[in-house]
């Protein structure tokens, strides 16, 4: 919270497991309300637009902008109300694409945007501080975990071991 870094951008490809560690991340914030007053979680679908985007955000801050359909005007508005909200997370998951004249990119102490994506070059282009890549876990870690969450105690057959590895 009190480090320069405003915005974070993971990625890594389908399936890896981003969504799934931010989820976590997501609600310890909720649960540790000392740290950040606002946390916030919106999905991006692959097909967005500024505008369905922007109005996910106005719903989640409280904003009410009637009649409002000017992408720029809609972003000062975003950013003067989250700039009332001092500390704040934004989540973005499932990025797809850079997205300009958002309205959140406010660069403020306190105040933190995570973007979920598979694409590198698009934590690159929407300026993130800090860009952490998932990886998948190795193979035998991966067949560890399968089995610690089956249980000890079962004994697969070699046909369906086979299987389960292949899965794995």
């Amino acid at each position: 919270m009190h480090d320069e870094v405003s915005s974070i951008g993971i990625y890594g490809m389908g399936g890896v497991g981003k969504t799934t560690l931010v989820m976590h991340m997501y609600n310890q914030l909720l649960w540790r309300s000392d740290t950040f007053s606002h946390v916030y979680w919106i999905t991006v679908s692959q097909d967005t637009s500024i505008k369905k985007l922007q109005g996910s955000i106005r719903r989640c801050i409280g904003l009410n902008l009637f009649n409002e359909d000017e992408e720029r005007h809609i972003a000062v508005e975003m950013r003067k109300e989250l700039m009332k909200k001092q500390k704040w997370v934004l989540i973005l998951d499932d990025l797809w694409n850079t997205i300009e004249k958002l309205g959140v990119l406010v660069k403020v102490k306190g105040c933190k945007l995570i973007l979920i994506t598979r694409s590198k070059k698009i934590c690159q282009q929407m300026d993130t501080l800090h860009i952490i890549k998932v990886k998948p876990i190795l193979e035998e870690k991966a067949w560890i975990l399968f089995i610690k969450r089956l249980g000890h105690d079962i004994t697969l057959c070699p046909e369906v071991e086979q299987i389960a590895k292949s899965i794995t």
